[in-house]
């Protein structure tokens, strides 16, 4: 509205860009758990895989212990990896629940100033209005004198 000044305008557009920084903070982290997700999913497939493939070659007769050592070596390697990868996307759940709810007291920052901006712009409105009927008041009582 034309005339309107906010005068805490300035921390409300500070609240704003804080709580942008945080949304995308909690972004990055998210997408940073999904990658890490994603690679947990590729290291079960593999430990399947690698299974299948040791059971297969126990089941075909033909017994290489080099070949089912070898296999017996990743298998392990890939339990280690796995439980590894547990611990750090645990670890980036903690992380994303901080980040939400620092967003979330951002976005309460940033909506309380939101309403104070709104009851300030009512408060302009109400008296525009009141001066509007004041003045109006003024002309009647001026256009009845001149009349009377």
């Amino acid at each position: 509205m034309k005339g309107f000044k906010f005068k805490l305008q300035s921390v409300l557009e500070a609240r704003k860009k804080i709580f942008e920084d945080s949304q995308l903070e909690f972004a990055r982290v998210k997408n940073r758990l999904n990658r890490e997700n994603k690679r947990l999913d590729y290291l079960y497939r593999d430990f399947e895989q690698t299974t299948a493939g040791l059971e297969l070659i126990i089941n075909s007769g033909n017994i290489d212990h080099t070949l089912i050592f070898c296999h017996q070596g990743y298998i392990l390697k890939l339990k280690q990896d796995i439980k590894k990868q547990h611990k750090l996307i645990d670890k980036i759940e903690d992380e994303l629940g901080e980040k939400n709810k620092i967003m979330l007291e951002a976005l309460k920052q940033k909506t309380m100033m939101e309403k104070l901006r709104e009851k300030a712009l009512d408060k302009f409105k109400k008296n525009v209005e009141k001066l509007d009927l004041l003045n109006i008041d003024e002309i009647a009582t001026n256009r009845y004198k001149k009349a009377g």
